[in-house]
């Protein structure tokens, strides 16, 4: 989500990057599928899909990843409901009975990972 406004967020784990392992795989991996007997690349070929599998393929900014994951927060139900109630408590005479998105807060619909990376909220 951008908001258009620099968003800050501070580290929630305390990793030294050095200690972040990332595991880089190619989603598609078409020379193991035909050492392994399935030649379908010509079939991506032909259909010109071929670009979209280097975009797959293409490059881990690793530092932004972990970046990411050091800075994280997972918002459950539970904490979407904690988040509400101390706006709420703000002012409640205010705030008591307003919607999230009215209070100033995200819609909530389903477990989130929340996290900040190069002045954006990453959602």
């Amino acid at each position: 989500t951008n908001t258009g406004k620099h968003f800050a967020k501070n580290v929630t784990i305390e990793i030294p990057y050095e200690k972040l392992d990332l595991v880089l795989e190619q989603p598609v991996d078409f020379e193991s599928l035909r050492a392994n007997g399935f030649d379908v690349k010509k079939f991506f070929q032909d259909q010109g899909w071929l670009s979209y599998f280097d975009i797959l393929n293409g490059p881990v900014y690793t530092q932004l990843v972990k970046d990411f994951w050091k800075r994280c927060d997972i918002i459950t139900q539970e904490e979407a409901d904690k988040e509400y109630n101390l706006k709420v408590a703000e002012d409640p005479k205010k705030n008591k009975g307003k919607s999230r998105k009215k209070l100033g807060l995200r819609e909530f619909t389903e477990t989130e990972i929340r996290s900040g990376c190069t002045g954006y909220e990453v959602v």
